[in-house]
């Protein structure tokens, strides 16, 4: 409620500045605005989805085209917009669809916006006919007062826009796609198709800005796709600071404002001045002005958190008989087969205990059946459904939930947000085991500042808090002391009898497993050697030899 105030003085200066302002002072006013909504068009892309772009200035020259080219030819504004920002989307969606199909998708981004620019930059600088060259074409304005209210309305809306959808369920879910993908699609969540949305945002708000731009620069060049201008508004968002609505906006009225008053005579010394500002930002201020502010007013709590939206659950389906079947499960990493055959069932209600030697493949076995590695062959399904192909999120949604063995929370993000996330596609809202509900409510501690017991407690909570059918955990109690592993214990004993989930867990505690579990299956060599109750197991000759060490 505090910004209410702000935000209305800033909107009652903004009106007012052409009746205090000289024309060439609007004038440089109106090109920061434009390349503000460029710099925050970038950060829908760097800083909301952590997809870094180093040559954003190919949707931004798109949309400035599109003015110049209506212009010199006669054609409509209402067909070359829309056009330029449909070519920005279908650029963004392939790109984004490549990079992010890449196991570390920096250095894809990076050079596919790179080649953007530089091919668009080509051919406007070629089609000498239709673009004007490397001279560019001339656009003109109806006047700097409308140019300014132009550019100032359109920003406003789009950012309102913008900020609508960040404050969504999207906006939730973009919150944990970026920052923690594996566990934001372990709660169900496609986390490719909510940041490549968010990268197809960019571009069109980047595409917007051109057109914006365009006008008021009064010239269109080949160098509206140049590095230069790529590089410019990185460092406008650097200093401004991601995830910020007016940072962004500041720093590129502020910087433009530098650049423009100066004259050519001081280029080199501002062109050095600016990289010093970047370097020594990146160095003292990674978060920018505007991210160091709200680290300072925020001190001690979340610096993120996450929209307060309602719950909508992701469509489930009964199903009866087993909640899990595996049969023939195999996988080999190159020459070395670490799954041969793997068959398993899981009821309801039931927790299967997985052991065996290290190297047996538990953990490889696990990821199997979440859908982070595919088997090589064999069938899996998942209540009663074939889900052999489905990714992880899509396991998630028909209610499979998985700790790991170190635990992976949205390190940023409070306790009560990372659970809140949780619940937002749960079919039914989940009651935490006593000892895990001051979790729920704790907004202000960060998460990524937890002691390992109170991190393994989280990630379980959150865990049970998308109410799961089928619970994976890899170890759950490693590094617990004897009263943290005590409680762990009684708190999934409590959740199977409240909920009637089933639980498959790797565990090397031998206690652990017998206090736990219904059913044992031994993993040995990649094969399930032994199947049944704990004594059963413990009496099967094969797994005194292969794990026990008995003869």
């Amino acid at each position: 409620m505090r910004r209410i105030p702000l935000l209305a003085v800033l909107a009652v200066a903004l009106a007012a500045a052409p009746f205090g302002l000289s024309a060439f002072t609007l004038a440089i006013l109106t090109l920061g605005l434009a390349y503000g909504l460029f710099a925050y068009g970038l950060d829908l892309a760097w800083g909301r989805a952590r997809m870094l772009s180093v040559g954003h200035a190919a949707f931004f020259g798109l949309g400035a085209y599109a003015v110049a080219l209506g212009q010199e030819h006669g054609w409509p504004l209402a067909l070359t917009l829309p056009t330029a920002l449909a070519a920005s989307a279908v650029i963004a969606l392939l790109i984004a669809g490549i990079g992010l199909a890449s196991a570390v998708p920096d250095a894809p981004l990076i050079l596919l916006t790179l080649g953007a620019g530089l091919l668009l930059q080509k051919a406007a600088t070629s089609f000498t006919s239709v673009t004007g060259g490397s001279n560019g074409l001339s656009v003109s304005d109806s006047g700097v007062v409308t140019g300014y209210y132009r550019t100032l309305v359109v920003a406003a809306a789009v950012v309102a826009l913008c900020t609508w959808s960040l404050r969504s369920r999207f906006g939730a879910r973009l919150v944990a796609a970026a920052r923690n993908p594996e566990r934001a699609e372990q709660t169900g969540i496609g986390t490719v198709r909510v940041r490549t949305m968010a990268f197809v945002a960019s571009a069109t708000v980047s595409t917007t800005a051109g057109a914006l731009y365009a006008p008021v620069a009064g010239l269109v060049s080949p160098l509206v796709f140049g590095l230069g201008l790529s590089t410019s508004v990185l460092v406008w968002l650097a200093v401004g600071g991601r995830e910020s609505v007016l940072g962004p906006f500041l720093a590129a009225v502020v910087l433009t404002a530098g650049n423009q008053l100066l004259g050519s005579s001081w280029q080199s010394w501002y062109i050095l001045a600016l990289a010093a500002a970047f370097i020594l930002v990146v160095r003292l201020l990674p978060g920018g002005v505007a991210g160091t502010i709200r680290a300072w007013l925020r001190r001690g709590r979340p610096a993120v958190t996450l929209p307060k939206v309602r719950p909508r659950p992701w469509p489930t389906t009964a199903a009866e008989g087993p909640v899990l079947v595996l049969h023939g499960i195999s996988k080999s990493f190159g020459p070395v087969r670490v799954l041969d055959g793997v068959d398993l069932t899981v009821a309801p209600g039931r927790c299967v205990c997985l052991i065996g030697p290290n190297g047996a493949g538990k953990s490889t076995l696990l990821a199997i059946v979440t859908g982070q590695l595919a088997g090589d062959a064999g069938t899996l399904r998942l209540f009663g459904r074939d889900a052999s192909a489905s990714p992880v999120h899509a396991r998630a949604r028909l209610g499979v939930g998985r700790m790991f063995q170190i635990p992976s929370v949205v390190a940023e993000l409070s306790p009560a947000d990372n659970i809140r996330l949780a619940r937002l596609g749960a079919p039914a809202e989940v009651e935490l085991p006593a000892p895990y509900q001051d979790l729920a409510v704790d907004e202000k501690t960060v998460a990524g500042t937890l002691a390992l017991a109170d991190r393994r407690r989280l990630e379980l909570a959150i865990v049970l808090s998308g109410a799961p059918r089928l619970v994976l955990l890899d170890e759950p109690a490693a590094g617990l002391g004897p009263d943290d592993a005590r409680q762990l214990v009684h708190a999934l004993r409590d959740v199977i009898a409240r909920t009637g989930c089933a639980m498959l867990i790797v565990e090397h505690d031998m206690e652990i497993v017998r206090e736990l579990a219904d059913d044992v299956a031994v993993l040995h060599q990649g094969r399930v050697i032994a199947h049944g109750s704990m004594d059963e197991v413990v009496a099967d000759s094969t797994v005194r030899q292969a794990y026990l060490g008995a003869g």
